[in-house]
Parts: C-alpha cells; structure tokens; sequence
C-alpha cells in the first residue's frame, strides 16, 4: 500500500466511462432521438466512438454536414427521453464504491461530466452514490466543455483550492487536457470509453486499468 497523500484535498471525477457505465444506455437515446427526428435508424458502426462530450458533439458527428438540421430537434428529444431512460442498464464499475467509500471524508468528491444535469443526477441516486459528491457540474452549467478546463475551475472555486490539491479523474483525452489546463494532476482509466494512448497522448500523470488502483495512485501523487 502506498504511503497516504494528504496534500490532494478534492477528487474531480469524469461520470461516463469512469464511474458509470453508461454506453448502452446513451446509445438507445440517441437511437431513440434519431427516429423520432425522422433521420432514420443509427448502425452500431455510426455509433461507435461518438459518445462523449454532450448530446450537441454527438449528433453533429453522427449527422454530419448533410444532417445538420436534425441535430438540435434530436438534441432536443435525447433531453427529453434521456433522463427518464438513463438508468435501465448503466451500472457503477466495479470497485468504484468500493474507492468511494475509502477516500470518503478524507477527500471532496466533485463531478465534472458534459452529461445534462438531469440525467447525471438521476443516474447517481438510482446507483446509490450521489451522497458523495459535494459539487456536481454538468452540460447545464458550463458555457465552455472539455477540453477547456471551466468545468474544473469551478470545482477548484468552489472548494477553494489551487490546481495541485486536486485530481481529476477521467477516460477520454478531453478530461485530461481539461485538467492539466486547470492546473490539477491527471489520471486516465483505461477501463472506460477512451484509449491508453490518447489519454497518454493527453499528458496524464498515470494510467489505471480498474478502480481499485485509484487509492494507491492518488497516494502516489
């Protein structure tokens, strides 16, 4: 076990990818939205690699130039089918209570995910955590998405803390450029949505393939 770090006071975590599976879930809205817009039916190869950074990034990619003018009705009916939806299959990865649990009231958790208010905090009292984080921000409350790092200095604000006092915590290379830009330490996990070289790419401090090793990785800071 590696020696306790007493100089990280807050936990920013990513939520898709890292603290929630949440894949199948997102998938099946936008699925849903794309027909309900009257675009047609969505393959897995169309879907594949187009989830993170918020519904608007999503449908733009999916849709494309020629399918421009579905995206803000699809935009608009994945808010709406979404939250309602969001909890039918996601599950916390394993270990992640587990890492919650341990680093409870030693540390401040805070969430900065481009996921819609509604839908992030629907999915963290269905899967039983919400009571762990202090301070979420979402897509709701950010002007500037990942990888600009408003979302993190928030947190930072909000807690009252500088850069080296924090972690963030995430799967997809925009969460580690968010961090870094905000000034906090940076891990990547390999387990979520993103790739090892991305998020090495990206500049993370360290890697982690499951929950369990955040612990001893956060020490190691």
């Amino acid at each position: 076990m590696v020696g306790r770090n007493d100089n990280i006071k807050a936990v920013i975590w990513d939520l898709d990818g890292v603290v929630v599976d949440t894949m199948p879930d997102i998938v099946n809205a936008l699925r849903v939205a794309a027909r309900a817009v009257g675009y047609g039916e969505l393959s897995d190869e169309q879907t594949r690699g187009k989830v993170g950074g918020g519904a608007v990034k999503a449908f733009q990619l999916l849709f494309g130039d020629d399918g421009a003018q579905f995206v803000q009705p699809a935009v608009e009916h994945f808010a709406e089918y979404y939250p309602k939806h969001c909890a039918d299959t996601s599950q916390l990865y394993p270990g992640v209570s587990e890492v919650l649990a341990g680093l409870g009231g030693r540390v401040r958790f805070a969430m900065a995910t481009a996921k819609i208010r509604p839908a992030s905090l629907m999915l963290l009292e269905t899967l039983g955590v919400r009571d762990y984080f202090d301070y979420v921000v979402t897509a709701d409350d950010m002007q500037r998405m990942k990888p600009d790092p408003q979302s993190v200095q928030m947190i930072l604000e909000r807690f009252g803390l500088s850069g080296d006092q924090a972690v963030m915590i995430g799967d997809m290379k925009t969460d580690i450029l968010a961090g870094r830009a905000a000034g906090v330490h940076t891990i990547g996990v390999t387990y979520g949505y993103g790739t090892a070289a991305d998020l090495t790419a990206a500049g993370a401090e360290a890697l982690v393939g499951a929950p369990s090793e955040l612990i001893d990785v956060i020490n190691s800071l």
